[in-house]
């Protein structure tokens, strides 16, 4: 009982003194606006030349759209992803996050709507949803440049960070995964009605 009454009193001290929601840099869209926790976005290359949005595709033998891609289109936005922090905070801070689609109902073989990274493909290890075997990890979210562009990054839970970035594969699809050259990007925040 003793252990459990300090280790309440250190957790208190620990974010009274330390709490990340002060601490945590906000991340800020295309216009330079800070962006909700949990909001919907556009994840758009830094560059323009460089293709479109980030979208979901079917790839490979995939029976439904498990493969996360960069559209070759320039003028296509992709489609809005869901970006949420772990920290409980109103704006989205720079870290740890969690990536996902609005869940849409495709069939019994799609497990999850958030990003995962899978190992063992041709292309080395990729961004999918929904798909069954998956490297324990998660993303980050860091500033990639001194403007409003940022990176992902997948860290495994054996420690290990790397950039996530953009490889083609035999079909010339724009796949995301695990890389040393990263996809730097920018977010334009959706209005809460807007769809594609």
């Amino acid at each position: 009982m003793r252990s459990a009454t300090l280790f309440a009193l250190f957790l208190l001290s620990a974010l009274t003194f330390y709490p990340p929601s002060i601490t945590a840099q906000p991340v800020f869209d295309g216009n330079g606006n800070v962006v909700k926790n949990g909001g919907r976005f556009y994840i758009k290359p830094r560059l323009f030349g460089a293709g479109g949005g980030i979208e979901r595709a079917r790839t490979g033998d995939e029976e439904s759209p498990l493969s996360v891609v960069q559209s070759p289109f320039e003028t296509d936005p992709g489609q809005p992803w869901i970006i949420r922090s772990m920290l409980r905070t109103a704006f989205l801070p720079e870290g740890r996050v969690s990536i996902s689609y609005e869940y849409v109902q495709l069939g019994n073989s799609v497990e999850s709507n958030e990003w995962i990274a899978v190992p063992g493909q041709p292309e080395g290890t990729v961004v999918k949803t929904g798909y069954p075997n998956s490297v324990s990890g998660f993303f980050i979210m860091t500033r990639a440049s001194s403007d409003n562009t940022y990176k992902f990054s997948f860290c495994s839970n054996g420690g290990t960070c790397s950039d996530v970035g953009v490889v083609n594969d035999e079909a010339g699809n724009r796949i995301l995964a695990i890389t040393q050259e990263p996809f730097e990007f920018f977010l334009t925040q959706l209005p809460s009605d807007a769809s594609k």
